[in-house]
């Protein structure tokens, strides 16, 4: 017997829609299924595995050799050059605009690098400027050819500028490359990686002193310049392809436009320019006591120990923590730097006359510069790509790209304008007045930056 045709219908539109959600579920279950895999290929990559990987070994290992000897080969000129620069009758001032050239530089060049590394890619990057590294170190050898004023001014300040676009490629391309295989350990990978910073510039000075004191100008050159070489043969072997490149760059303009981006520029800028302020200054108070070249020595030795210990430990703090801890974190790492130039001083305000006490005053202020910068720095650039993705930007090389290149300005920035600030200030009001401006500027900007997440956390709210 044959059924109406409505009810064929009915019978038909019930198997069809039956049949649709069976092809639904099996869409869902092959979805669920591709997301299961590539959540078990992501941890057998190690970027969410409690151990690291393999990869991820390989790319510390890398980071950690080149980031030593590209600040390194930077420092080590700092006991020597200068001597041999007024050799060649180059005067005070100029010698300072070839050391400042590099900051001035890595400034201009930092937002570039950063804007194209998705299009270059950040292993190439990061090897290119290893290059320019060991091509730099050999261009100063030929440097002290130059026999007249001028020319040997010109040629120092070109080889600084050409050995600063070197620094910017790999710095930056460095804070990309944390970002990408370390991904949940942002933090932590930074403040190790600051520690090799910092153990970079504990022994760049000494040994390009030593260096120069055995072999003469050439040897220090030659010396860096190889073990740089020896480093970049290494990255290129263990450093792994990180990513596929894009044929568009980031867009720095898309990150300035967040409102929480720029607290954390700020926290940057300060670190750097307060490090700066004091490098200048610091052989001058050092004089002024009566103080030996290695006790000076070492009074720059203790600020850079205190610094990698404590750079290593916010950065684990931060990640255990998640992001909670960051903004605190900093705050009193700034109000911390504003407390040390007060002891260092000594401020007026301490009514220290004491000679005898203001040595072991100003190794303690100096620890607690350590500290403050550790403190301060570290949670910056993870920060700073946070705020980027809970503003919409997406989670990918462009973004980190851009981020680490607008850090890495504003570094150079404060870190150019530092030195310029301190000189001017001791210049007109002396170490101990100089220091308490700057620990009023400290304060100021520690105010400025709370002031500014109080209304953001209100205006949430």
């Amino acid at each position: 017997m044959k059924a109406p045709a409505n009810q064929q219908t009915t019978i038909y539109g019930i198997a069809d829609s039956a049949s649709v959600i069976s092809i639904e579920e099996e869409e869902e279950q092959n979805e669920a299924e591709k997301e299961e895999k590539e959540e078990s290929e992501v941890k057998e990559d190690g970027y969410q595995a409690s151990s690291p990987s393999c990869r991820q070994v390989c790319t510390f290992i890398s980071l950690a050799l080149a980031l030593i000897m590209d600040n390194a080969s930077y420092y080590m000129k700092e006991p020597f050059f200068p001597v041999v620069a007024k050799g060649h009758n180059v005067t005070e001032a100029e010698i300072g605009v070839i050391f400042g050239s590099h900051f001035l530089v890595a400034l201009l060049f930092s937002p570039v690098v950063g804007k194209f590394l998705p299009v270059f890619g950040t292993r190439r990057t990061f090897l290119t400027g290893l290059a320019i590294g060991v091509v730099t170190d050999v261009m100063f050898i030929y440097v002290k050819l130059c026999e007249s004023r001028h020319a040997f001014f010109f040629a120092s300040l070109s080889t600084e500028c050409v050995a600063a676009i070197g620094s910017a490629a790999t710095d930056t391309a460095a804070l990309a490359i944390v970002a990408q295989v370390f991904p949940q350990n942002v933090a932590k990978m930074i403040g190790m990686v600051e520690t090799f910073s910092g153990i970079a510039c504990l022994f760049g000075q000494p040994m390009g002193g030593l260096l120069y004191q055995f072999g003469g100008y050439e040897l220090p050159f030659l010396a860096f310049g190889a073990i740089t070489l020896i480093c970049l043969v290494i990255n290129f072997i263990l450093l792994p392809s990180i990513e596929k490149t894009s044929s568009s760059p980031g867009s720095l303009r898309e990150l300035i436009r967040i409102r929480d981006v720029y607290p954390i520029c700020l926290f940057v800028f300060v670190v750097a320019f307060c490090d700066g302020f004091l490098q200048p200054i610091l052989a001058l108070k050092a004089y002024e006591l009566d103080l030996s070249a290695a006790s000076v020595g070492v009074l720059f030795l203790l600020q850079g120990i205190v610094y990698t210990i404590f750079a290593s430990m916010c950065g684990w703090i931060a990640d255990s923590n998640g992001s909670y801890l960051n903004k605190p974190m900093a705050l009193t790492g700034v109000f911390i730097i504003s407390i040390s130039f007060l002891v260092m001083g000594p401020s007026p305000i301490f009514s220290l006359t004491s000679e005898s006490m203001q040595t072991p005053v100003l190794a303690v202020g100096l620890s607690l510069m350590g500290v403050g910068l550790a403190m301060a720095y570290v949670p910056t650039y993870p920060e700073l790509i946070g705020a980027a993705f809970d503003n919409g930007m997406v989670n990918d090389l462009k973004t980190q790209g851009v981020a680490a290149g607008l850090s890495m300005a504003l570094f150079s920035l404060g870190s150019f304008i530092g030195p310029i600030a301190g000189s001017s200030a001791y210049q007109l009001l002396g170490f101990a007045y100089s220091t308490s401006l700057a620990s009023i500027l400290c304060l100021f900007f520690g105010f400025i930056i709370s002031i500014f997440y109080i209304w953001r956390t209100f205006s949430k709210t």
